[in-house]
């Protein structure tokens, strides 16, 4: 008993300021709100978990190109039997906590970062995609842009697939992305125009410094080791946004600047140092350059920023909200503004968010949701005028309603199948992304194998089983923090992000890909649940097992 409390008293933190471990009473309305946030990702999570035991969304192999959804029933047995061994399996190594327990986590981290790099560069280079649709519009602008080249902003200049627009420059429906054409700009420069090489290598390193960002983040809200070397397995075995960096566009950068971003608004609450909030801002500011909708981000950090402000009376909190929205809107169109004074050409001000909603609460023959072309055709039909655009969006978005009040079976049937075509693709797209694309070099073995080989037909199983894991896994270590009264504005920050991951999409555009960049957010949280599952005490359970032991076997009673 004595050295059970000993490992145990060894395990505390040093109470330097505010953490998840503090014994000082939580605010009010801190405590509300971020328990109102748990109960809403708790539902949508367990949801998710239920339904990737029934089923699994995957691509039409005879459309892969074209990327139907289908949903395929599981073997609900065989996934039960899965994650019993599994349950054995972590039981068992838990004998081993000792040994684990003298593992330098410096070590680790230096390991897991050098595992990401290395599996990653072997697969990008395995691949040589080639940027195609959307990423080959931004390479083609940036890369000549290095040139001093604008052609593409001006309509009819024969861009790429200039014909799908209309012949109006790719630039007066999204002009948002010139954000990633602008950092893309920056390596076409240093690298030069001839590859996209540059920037997948890029992606492997953001990638891993997401990861390791992901581990620090684990460290500053439970400062246990066994959480945070649980976290580091779970990413080592996380490959889809490995898989991920052949796609030439601002998701991975996007994610890693993010999470980094996320560690010092973190680690600002715990210790109140304003000056944390300035690589926050920066960090947030390049993310949405490279991706507009680490907006999501934007809108979790403002509202984590408004409770603090009322739980601790910083007033810089509220300032900063203000200021890191200004920051983020601000440079974006900045950078509009410069792209149009280097072209010389006015851009229109796109598709709107009410378009996007048009779009994203209508059948597609993807999945429901998914791209169907209708915010790009209010726009275009509209003749690139916002506001006729965005009251045609309107129009149909009451239409829409409208139909989803009188019919609501087919709303609920629409919704669900909405949410699991993105979240229960296992994959998600990881490796649509390269396959359906050309390679500059012929595939080797490797790349062979993952597409059309043993080795896809391996992770498209390990994928399943994966997120299986981690989905039940994240939705119990909402249920732990709150019972454990561990819910605050810094153990619930991630899981905001990914509630708003999961509104947005449910609502607006979806698609598998996009939410890729959010599961690895995850992770903290459902190691911290292995954690309370592994250290368990199970009284109760220990009680009704000694109970039957007790019970006489039937043939002993015979020879009495």
């Amino acid at each position: 008993m004595g050295n059970t409390k000993a490992k145990n008293n060894s395990n505390k933190p040093k109470q330097t300021g505010k953490t998840v471990t503090s014994v000082k009473k939580q605010n009010t309305v801190e405590y509300v709100i971020v328990n109102i946030l748990c109960l809403f990702v708790f539902i949508a999570f367990a949801y998710i978990a239920i339904m990737s035991f029934v089923q699994t969304s995957v691509f039409d192999s005879a459309n892969y190109g074209s990327e139907i959804i289908l949903y395929q029933t599981d073997n609900i047995a065989l996934n039960i039997l899965f994650t019993s061994l599994f349950t054995v399996f972590i039981f068992k190594m838990k004998k081993h906590c000792d040994f684990f327990a003298k593992v330098n986590l410096k070590y680790m981290h230096i390991g897991l970062a050098a595992f990401v790099m290395i599996v990653g560069l072997v697969w990008i280079f395995s691949v040589t995609s080639v940027p195609a649709a959307d990423s080959y519009n931004i390479y083609e602008t940036a890369s000549q842009a290095a040139k001093g080249n604008y052609s593409s902003f001006n309509n009819n200049s024969g861009f790429y697939n200039s014909d799908f627009y209309s012949g109006y420059s790719y630039y007066n429906f999204y002009p948002f992305q010139l954000g990633f054409v602008f950092i893309s700009e920056i390596f076409y420069r240093i690298f030069g125009t001839d590859s996209t090489m540059p920037i997948q290598v890029f992606n492997v390193m953001c990638t891993a410094a997401a990861y390791i960002g992901i581990v620090n983040i684990t460290r500053l809200l439970f400062k246990k080791r066994s959480v945070e070397f649980i976290t580091i397995l779970l990413l080592a075995g996380c490959f889809q946004p490995v898989l991920f960096c052949t796609f030439v566009y601002g998701n991975i950068i996007g994610m890693c600047f993010a999470i980094w971003a996320s560690y010092f608004l973190i680690k600002y609450f715990q210790t109140n140092k304003y000056l944390l909030l300035i690589p926050c801002a920066v960090l947030l500011v390049i993310s949405t350059l490279a991706k507009y909708n680490n907006l999501i981000y934007l809108v979790a950090f403002v509202v984590m920023l408004i409770i603090h402000t009322i739980k601790a009376k910083k007033w810089q909190s509220i300032a900063f909200a203000l200021a890191i929205c200004i920051a983020v809107v601000g440079t974006s169109n900045l950078v509009i503004m410069s792209y149009e004074n280097r072209s010389g050409v006015k851009l229109s001000s796109g598709v709107s968010q009410a378009m996007y909603l048009d779009m994203g609460i209508n059948d597609s023959y993807m999945a429901p949701g998914w791209y169907n072309g209708i915010a790009l055709n209010d726009y275009k039909n509209a003749g690139l005028d916002a506001k006729a655009a965005n009251a045609q969006a309107w129009t149909n978005i009451k239409s829409r309603m409208n139909y989803f009040g009188k019919n609501t079976n087919y709303m609920i049937d629409f919704f669900s199948k909405k949410i699991i075509s993105q979240w229960n693709e296992p994959t998600y797209e990881s490796i649509w992304v390269s396959k359906v694309k050309s390679h500059t070099n012929e595939l080797n073995w490797i790349g062979n194998g993952m597409y059309d080989g043993s080795i896809g037909q391996f992770f498209e199983l390990y994928f399943n089983f994966y997120m299986q894991i981690l989905f039940i896994a994240f939705a119990a270590g909402i249920y732990f923090l709150f019972i454990n009264r561990k819910t605050n504005i810094e153990t619930v920050l991630l899981p905001l992000v990914i509630l708003g991951a999961f509104g947005y999409h449910l609502l607006f555009e979806g698609k598998s890909q996009y939410v890729l960049t959010y599961i690895i957010l995850m992770i903290p949280t459902a190691s911290f649940a292995f954690e309370c599952i592994l250290n368990g005490k199970y009284t109760k359970i220990k009680e009704f097992v000694g109970k039957l032991k007790e019970i006489p076997d039937g043939k002993e009673s015979e020879k009495a």
